[in-house]
């Protein structure tokens, strides 16, 4: 999925306040999909950047502790 997919999908949500919650998608796993992580922060790594030469990325972060943070602010 590139940036501009993913804003085109976003733009599609009427509730912008909403929370994002991440599944884990790995069926070998016998804990599939029972565990939450939520979207936290956004890094950008730009082409040209060491390590980023040729392609750069966008990286989301966060886990499962972030809810309880959400939710107590």
């Amino acid at each position: 999925m590139t940036v501009k997919e993913l804003l085109e999908l976003l733009e599609q949500i009427e509730d912008k306040s909403l929370p994002i919650r991440v599944l884990e998608y790995n069926t070998d796993n016998p804990e599939f999909n029972t565990d939450n992580y939520w979207l936290e922060n956004v890094e950008v790594a730009d082409t040209g950047r060491s390590g980023y030469e040729n392609c750069g990325e966008v990286v989301l972060t966060g886990g499962r502790w972030w809810v309880k943070h959400y939710i107590e602010n």
